[in-house]
């Protein structure tokens, strides 16, 4: 058990409370006892316990997970998940992991024969999922797009913005044009295509949010800076969704892949993608699957405490530079 924080000149017990963490005494809170323990000290304070938790001999006990239990935590049975970019790449695992874990999926993306394919394979499955194309950067296709998720659904309660514009170029010769195309896609969808799933996010019991950003949200990369400025863009609106509706039951996180064995990647040639392999610590590309276990977690009740934080999964890329 760990022992909470004590004032080091008389060897009271310390709360923490007030602005930014501060550690901050509570006479109320502790007179009548010394002696009283931790738990019993913050169960005051209304801290939410944990279902389960029992008090036995002054500890707060909980029942131990098991098999089952913790296969519980990252079901997604009955919910509705809407993933853009869903027809290829890391989308498309996660739409088909959101499947078999139970979930009816969304599959979105801007050519229809892909979303039609990717959702028919996981129907073939045994799966349910919906076909939906639609261009991130229109707001109509998006307005669209929920409406239509809806209808076919009953609602939405998952969200994962996934689509994304890879459009690279050296500053010094970023046009107006590229600079719209790519915000247009990596920040405006996403942050729209929330605000239109917002009354029904409101309405889930579940709701959870996962904003697809990049490990080059956090780096420098020649041309890249378009990519990675709209990346950053989207972290900072996942903190400030999360911070203005954790109190309204929406939670809202981000995920920050490394480089990864996708058609993106592949496209920027073979020289490039081997060299964006060497600068991680593991050597290598991640595999999409590798993505499939960070995302269900911040979809699921797994995460259901974790709320404006970021996951960064770059095999060290980060860390390294």
């Amino acid at each position: 058990m760990v022992s909470p924080p004590t004032n080091a000149s008389n060897g009271e017990v310390a709360v923490f409370g007030g602005q930014s963490g501060d550690i901050t005494r509570n006479d109320d809170l502790l007179a009548g006892s010394r002696h009283q323990s931790f738990a019993e000290a913050v169960s005051c304070l209304g801290t939410p316990r944990m279902a389960g938790a029992t008090d036995r001999a002054g500890e707060n006990e909980r029942t131990m997970l098991d098999r089952e239990g913790i296969a519980r935590l990252h079901d997604l049975t009955g919910r509705v998940a809407l993933v853009t970019g869903g027809s290829r790449g890391i989308g498309l695992a996660v739409a088909q992991a959101f499947a078999a874990q139970g979930a009816k999926v969304v599959v979105s993306s801007r050519k229809a024969r892909a979303c039609d394919e990717a959702a028919a394979a996981i129907q073939e499955a045994g799966g349910e999922a919906l076909s939906v194309a639609a261009h991130v950067g229109e707001p109509e296709d998006l307005r669209n797009l929920v409406a239509t998720a809806v209808k076919s659904f009953g609602g939405i309660d998952v969200l994962v913005n996934n689509a994304a514009n890879p459009l690279a170029l050296p500053i010094g010769e970023i046009t107006a044009e590229a600079f719209a195309k790519s915000f247009e896609v990596n920040v405006r969808g996403p942050l729209f295509l929330f605000q239109a799933c917002l009354e029904h996010l409101l309405d889930s019991e579940h709701a959870a949010v996962v904003n697809v950003i990049s490990a080059g949200a956090f780096l420098h990369t020649p041309g890249g800076s378009l990519y990675g400025a709209g990346k950053a863009a989207l972290l900072h609106f996942t903190r400030s969704m999360a911070a203005e509706f954790a109190d309204q039951g929406i939670r809202v996180n981000a995920l920050a892949p490394g480089p990864t064995d996708t058609t993106m990647v592949r496209k920027t040639g073979s020289r490039a993608a081997a060299s964006m392999a060497q600068s991680t610590r593991l050597k290598r590309l991640a595999e999409v699957d590798e993505m499939v276990g960070a995302v269900l977690y911040l979809a699921s009740d797994a995460s259901s405490y974790m709320t404006g934080q970021c996951l960064t999964v770059d095999g060290g890329l980060v860390p390294a530079r």
